[in-house]
């Protein structure tokens, strides 16, 4: 599969997890299947719409507590569900 037909597939499947709420976990699944096999990680902006823990999908301040840390230059997205805690840097 080519590359550019991967992140194609990997955009589709997250416009429709966010369609499909119920569906979501299992399009972000198989998104991350999508990239491992074709050698691409997830896009950064897509990446921050999801636990990569739980595959749940976030909204803030429902499921999910961003925290930043200007200092260090990250943000912290913790999971509400599982409780994980993913860092993004921003600098």
């Amino acid at each position: 599969m080519s590359q550019k037909i991967a992140k194609e597939r990997i955009r589709i499947l997250f416009d429709e997890a966010n369609n499909r709420p119920e569906k979501a976990e299992r399009y972000f699944k198989l998104a991350e299947k999508i990239g491992m096999k074709s050698q691409i990680s997830i896009p950064s902006d897509l990446k921050k719409q999801y636990c990569s823990n739980c595959y749940a999908s976030w909204k803030l301040s429902e499921n999910c507590r961003v925290r930043v840390n200007s200092k260090k230059g990250y943000v912290n997205y913790t999971c509400r569900d599982c409780g994980s805690v993913e860092r993004y840097g921003y600098k």
